[in-house]
């Protein structure tokens, strides 16, 4: 009997080594001071870019993108596949019934985590039961094609991308059953980064090669939330946008199709997999710990009802004294989309109440009162919002971004700031919502230089009724330089951009910006293809902006209303503003 157990076990770790490779760790920080980029690791729990002077002798150990180190050193195996070969059947019950038998053995984890079908943190014979009964109970007949269609698309993406809706549009992606695999399968997506990235919606290259050609996969992998908003920043947002986000069967099952070629017909991938039911869970939120020395906010807990998206204004006013910031850390708990940091224009008056919720969107304010009339204080909120300068912010959860070294903004008592968090809950419980920012100063003399805030606007906007509109205006770099919060030294002849947003109201569908260079040609270098949520996008190293050399905003509007629509501060206005951070050599 116990020969019979070794044996049993010995299947179990031959299979475990054919279907999964161990990835050597590394530490990134031993490669020289260079800053060339060589490549991701693996390192501790997670792939890692490395920056430095070369690999050594550790070229094999390095790959090219995150997507093959990741899926090569950290695969994700369905629930109940307990040797890793993407089919559960009578082999998993005899693999888990031996890891059960031989526990006192100290079994791989990988085996406990898909092992655990009831997820009560124990293996025992329930799991054996509900594992049978999967198997014995799998009836299936339709393609794995038809069931990602009808069972994942139509439910959880189609509900937003159908024809002729603000999301279609925005994408141009319609999801609906009609159309959705001829809308995916090898269409380039409307996302210039992954164009530029030489990506299609979904590839049917097979194998790995068709997991990192797929925008789609990218887009829809929760489980890599990190990774997406660190090395993708101007991809948009995960879907579906605010959650509630695919099950771990549902992702594990798209994966397994897209690795398979994605093909309209037959049964590629064993339908079991949907049976883990199991959502990822963002990272715990922290609350951060206050700076040594600087300043730090907190906002919140606060209720975001379900269904509902809550955006407002905090502000929290001006401090005694000067910082001189260098470091921003961020911390928001889930639910979040995004917050900014702005500051008041100079025209702007009297500053509101100081830390006060001053809500834009239903059902947190009415826009209209019950007598009827327009409610001043939603108006006064969306207002003063929309003729804001920005100063920082970001989409992720968690966020620590330093300024380049020697560089800071310079924080005194002339500088209130109004703090902006924005929140989506797509479940059906009250969330709450809590954000803390920390702002971390340095010593006056470890600053080298003063960072401003630049802010770039076009107020001759006329959009025509019930048409597409394309506006466009380049800026010098002396109309940069003269629209700084930071006066610029005598015989400027260069600017470094680290940060850029961009902002206008609901009738833009695409806000592009790019670099003209004095040759004459132009790269672009930002695009925001959704007003509510343009992308904050952080540049390391910065952009160098020379004299001779300008800016140009490229902004596409669709006026769907009967009316001229022009610049103005109500959401029913348009405006076309390059908001920046940046410093002089």
């Amino acid at each position: 009997m116990v020969e019979n157990r070794y044996i049993l076990h010995f299947l179990i770790f031959l299979s475990f080594n054919i279907y999964s490779q161990e990835c050597t760790s590394l530490n990134p920080y031993n490669y020289g001071d260079c800053e060339e980029f060589i490549g991701y690791v693996w390192y501790e729990e997670s792939c890692v870019p490395v920056y430095g002077c070369g690999a050594n002798n550790d070229n094999e150990n390095f790959f090219n993108n995150y997507e093959s180190c990741d899926l090569t050193c950290n695969p994700e195996f369905p629930l109940g596949d307990l040797n890793n070969d993407f089919i559960i059947n009578v082999t998993d019950i005899i693999s888990l019934v031996s890891i059960i038998l031989l526990a006192d053995s100290n079994p791989n984890q990988s085996f406990i985590v898909n092992g655990d079908i009831n997820f009560d943190n124990q293996l025992n014979v329930t799991d054996i039961i509900i594992l049978v009964n999967y198997i014995l109970s799998d009836e299936e007949v339709r393609g794995s094609w038809q069931i990602i269609n009808e069972d994942i698309l139509s439910l959880k993406c189609a509900q937003c991308h159908y024809e002729g809706s603000f999301y279609a549009e925005t994408s141009d992606l319609i999801l609906t059953q009609n159309v959705a695999y001829n809308q995916l399968i090898n269409r380039v997506p409307n996302n210039s980064s992954a164009m530029t990235d030489e990506l299609v919606l979904i590839s049917n290259a097979s194998g790995l090669l068709g997991i990192l050609q797929s925008y789609f996969w990218e887009k829809i992998n929760i489980k890599n939330e990190n990774h997406f908003y660190t090395e993708h920043p101007q991809y948009g947002e995960l879907m579906p946008l605010g959650g509630p986000f695919l099950t771990n069967g549902e992702l594990n099952f798209i994966k397994q199709w897209i690795w398979e070629g994605a093909p309209e017909n037959g049964i590629v991938v064993d339908p079991i997999i949907l049976n883990d039911l199991s959502i990822y869970e963002a990272p715990e939120f922290i609350p951060l710990e206050p700076p040594v020395n600087g300043l730090q906010y907190h906002i919140g807990p606060f209720d975001v009802y379900p269904n509902t998206e809550r955006e407002f204004l905090y502000y929290v006013p001006a401090i005694e004294g000067t910082y001189y910031i260098d470091k921003i850390e961020i911390s928001m708990s889930p639910g979040s989309h995004h917050f900014i940091a702005y500051m008041f224009p100079q025209n702007y008056g009297s500053p509101p109440n100081a830390y006060e919720y001053r809500d834009i969107h239903y059902p947190y304010i009415d826009e209209i009162l019950p007598n009827g009339s327009l409610n001043f204080e939603w108006l006064n909120n969306v207002q003063t919002l929309q003729g804001h300068t920005f100063v920082t912010g970001t989409q992720w959860p968690s966020w620590s971004y330093d300024l380049p070294p020697g560089i800071a903004l310079e924080v005194n008592s002339n500088f209130g700031l109004d703090l902006n968090p924005h929140y989506f809950n797509y479940t059906n419980e009250t969330i709450q919502g809590e954000v803390y920012v920390n702002l971390h100063a340095s010593l006056p003399q470890e600053v080298e230089k003063i960072a401003g805030v630049m802010q770039l606007g076009n107020n001759d906007i006329s959009l025509p009724p019930n048409q597409e509109t394309t506006l466009s205006k380049t800026y010098s770099f002396y109309n940069i330089v003269n629209s700084l919060t930071i006066d610029s030294p005598p015989g400027l002849n260069q600017i470094n951009i680290f940060q850029l947003f961009s902002h206008a109201h609901q009738l833009m569908t695409r806000f592009d910006i790019y670099i003209n260079y004095a040759n004459g040609e132009s790269d672009l270098i930002y695009t925001a293809l959704d007003y509510e949520h343009p992308p904050v996008l952080s540049l390391d190293p910065p952009l160098r902006l020379n004299i001779g050399e300008s800016l140009t905003a490229n902004v596409t509007y669709n006026n769907t209303t009967d009316d001229y629509v022009h610049f103005g501060l109500l959401s029913t206005d348009e405006m076309m503003i390059i908001f920046g951070l940046l410093y002089f050599d």
